[in-house]
C-alpha cells in the first residue's frame, strides 16, 4: 500500500514540469474500480466509546497521486454515523505533499447542483516529514492535511456521476493565500461505494453480510 514517497523523490517530481491537465483524469487503476470494489473494501470503526461509527474509503485505494500544484496521497471520504441520531456527516480528507511550503488552504472550490460552491476546510494540519540526512542533498517533503465536509446530496450527485472505465474525475480546487492552488479530484466510484456501504450498515447485520 501505497503511503509515502522518499523526500528526493518527491523533490525531484516538483523540480520537473508538472504535465499539463495531469489532474484532469483519474490514474488507470483508480478509474478501473467500481462502486462495489469501494465497498468491499471500506474501513468500519465502530468504538462504543464514541459518539459515531467511522466508515472509510481509505483502504480502496491507497496509492497517492500527482495533481496540479502538490503530490496528493490519502486520498479518502468518511462517513461518521451519529449513533444517537443515525444522522451522517460526510468528510473528505487530502494529503498534500510539497517542497514549496505548506499549503495555506483557505477554501474548497467545487461544482454542486449546477452552480460553483465554496466550502471552508474544518481542519488543516501542516508538518514536515521524510527529511535527508543532514550531510545530504534535498529538501524535506512538507504535508498538509486537510479535511473538508460535504451534504449528502452533494455525495449522492458525484456518485450520479460513475460511469464504468471513465477517467472524469469529479474536480475540486483547493484556494491557497499564495495564489499557488492545488487542483484535483475524486472518483465517482469511491462516493458511490461509501454511499452502498452506509446503506448496508443502516440496514443492519444482514444487509452487510448481503452487500459484501
Amino acid at each position: 500500500m501505497f503511503r509515502s514517497l522518499p523526500a528526493l523523490c518527491i523533490a525531484l517530481a516538483f523540480a520537473a514540469p508538472q504535465a499539463a491537465g495531469a489532474y484532469e483524469q483519474l490514474p488507470r487503476q483508480l478509474a478501473s474500480l467500481s462502486p462495489a470494489d469501494f465497498a468491499r473494501e471500506i474501513d468500519v470503526v465502530d468504538d462504543p466509546l464514541e459518539p459515531a461509527v467511522v466508515l472509510s474509503t481509505h483502504q480502496g485505494y491507497a496509492r497517492g497521486r500527482a495533481i496540479k500544484g502538490a503530490h496528493a496521497n490519502n486520498v479518502h471520504l468518511r462517513a461518521l454515523v451519529d449513533r444517537a441520531s443515525g444522522r451522517v456527516t460526510w468528510q473528505v480528507w487530502h494529503e498534500l505533499i510539497s517542497v514549496r511550503g505548506h499549503k495555506q488552504v483557505t477554501a474548497v472550490h467545487f461544482l454542486a447542483d449546477g452552480g460553483l460552491r465554496q466550502i471552508a476546510p474544518f481542519a488543516v494540519d501542516h508538518w514536515l516529514d521524510q527529511c535527508p540526512a543532514t550531510d545530504a542533498v534535498g529538501s524535506c517533503n512538507q504535508f498538509t492535511r486537510i479535511g473538508f465536509e460535504l451534504t449528502e446530496d452533494m455525495v449522492r450527485e458525484i456518485a450520479a456521476a460513475y460511469a464504468a472505465g471513465s477517467r472524469e474525475p469529479w474536480r475540486l480546487r483547493f484556494k491557497v493565500e499564495t495564489g499557488r492552488d492545488v487542483t484535483g479530484g475524486l472518483a465517482p466510484a469511491e462516493a458511490a461505494g461509501l454511499l452502498q456501504a452506509v446503506e448496508a450498515w443502516r440496514g443492519g447485520p444482514q444487509a452487510r453480510t448481503a452487500a459484501r
